[in-house]
């Protein structure tokens, strides 16, 4: 998959939620440098962001990691460790990008605060026509 710094894409004004390379939508992963060193990586798909994100600390270590789907977001489970590799928090997110629950973790990997969200996005089911939440992924 073609990778580059994400100050090479363009996100018109007039076509929000749109990442152009030289007047095309990208497709490939775009990734953010401080200092030379990388802290963010975002997956694009013809111009739209959906697929892998990515963080790193600026040590190099992994820090977040989670997954987007066009055009609802953030969706399946997103994770944030500290620089020594211990998970912080989880995060679920439904298909539809709907917060399902966060976990807040203590250093010792035990689950301090647990917080569950009611859907405020639905979808329709073809059969019944009734709204309904989507599933975890």
């Amino acid at each position: 998959m073609r990778q580059i710094d994400i100050n090479e894409l363009e996100f018109p004004d007039d076509a929000p939620g749109t990442a152009l390379l030289d007047g095309k939508p990208f497709t490939g992963e775009a990734v953010r440098y401080v200092d030379g060193r990388r802290v963010e990586l975002r997956t694009f798909i013809e111009g739209t962001e959906d697929g892998p994100v990515l963080r790193w600390a600026p040590s190099g270590k992994l820090i977040g990691q989670g997954s987007g789907k066009h055009p609802h977001g953030a969706v399946g489970p997103w994770h944030e460790w500290d620089e020594e590799g211990r998970l912080l928090r989880e995060t679920v997110y439904d298909a539809l990008g709907n917060r399902i629950m966060t976990r807040e973790l203590d250093r010792s990997g035990n689950i301090v605060k647990e917080e569950r969200s009611v859907p405020t996005r639905l979808r329709e089911d073809p059969e019944t026509g009734e709204y309904r939440p989507a599933p975890w992924l």
